[in-house]
């Protein structure tokens, strides 16, 4: 297994820690693989490595913030600088394989910001995964209030909000330790707001998500209410869409027990999207 690390320059002179694997010397595709809050690229590692032993080249970063990129924790000015740093990713994966196709692959915030990047720029993007995004993630209307007030006050404020215990059936399984100096739970203010703004604009504008659309969730998911997804999933644009639930399992199914369903189903997505689009790249 081929394994690469390294940074590059997001929005405003971050510096983004990123990782890739591959094992394959003539790739099918490349597969950014973006995680979700409090997490950092290694906690993607089942799916990145299930992708690499199958010919993918899987490239993944830590957002601003997050793991080992530069940045306050849980922290972000304005909602498209996650957008950006994306789109720096992106043109760099890309450039990297400028003869493959490229896909998104997003979990719970990673997947709320792949689904927007896509609604901004499409271009160059064979086909969009989300793991239970944080699209329906509920935020009480109180709450949003205080969030919306403190975000023009002191949009840096640091909250302390456990989560992860909910993440998924078996935390010992999911690789969760509350040893890992890699981890966060703080919330500020100014990601409420931008996680609340990438809501509505999705809300509003999903009929113009064209890209090729997998959903995937668990029914058990308290994070991400499966209901609000499907509702979603159904006013997406796309002509090429698919969703899959997972009976009784929660936010992170890719690592809860049977887990060998989940990571079979996108692996023949990806497979089925690479076909259809031989001769394909990037650009």
């Amino acid at each position: 297994m081929l394994t690469t690390e390294g940074t590059f320059e997001g929005v405003r002179g971050a510096e983004l820690y990123y990782r890739s694997l591959c094992r394959a010397t003539s790739p099918k595709a490349a597969v950014i693989v973006v995680h979700g809050f409090g997490d950092h690229s290694g906690r993607m590692d089942r799916i990145s490595q299930h992708l690499a032993e199958h010919q993918y080249a899987a490239y993944s970063f830590d957002l601003r913030g997050h793991g080992r990129s530069s940045g306050t924790r849980g922290y972000v000015r304005r909602w498209d600088e996650y957008r950006g740093d994306l789109h720096a990713f992106h043109q760099m994966v890309g450039s990297l394989h400028p003869e493959l196709p490229l896909f998104l692959l997003g979990h719970s915030l990673g997947g709320l910001i792949c689904l927007d990047y896509c609604l901004h720029n499409e271009t160059g993007i064979a086909g969009l995964a989300a793991i239970a995004p944080a699209f329906s993630y509920t935020i009480r209307p109180m709450e949003k209030w205080l969030i919306f007030l403190m975000s023009y006050l002191k949009p840096d404020y640091t909250v302390e909000k456990s989560l992860h215990s909910r993440n998924a059936r078996e935390p010992n399984r999911n690789g969760w330790t509350k040893g890992d100096p890699l981890r966060h739970q703080t919330v500020t203010p100014g990601l409420g707001r931008g996680i609340i703004t990438a809501q509505r604009l999705l809300q509003k504008r999903s009929p113009a998500l064209r890209v090729p659309f997998l959903l995937q969730y668990g029914t058990d998911d308290s994070l991400t209410p499966p209901e609000k997804l499907r509702q979603f999933f159904e006013s997406v644009g796309s002509r090429d869409k698919q969703q899959i639930a997972y009976e009784h399992m929660r936010h992170r199914p890719f690592d809860e027990e049977g887990n060998s369903l989940f990571l079979a189903d996108l692996l023949h997505w990806l497979d089925c999207r690479c076909a259809s689009t031989s001769g394909q790249h990037w650009k």
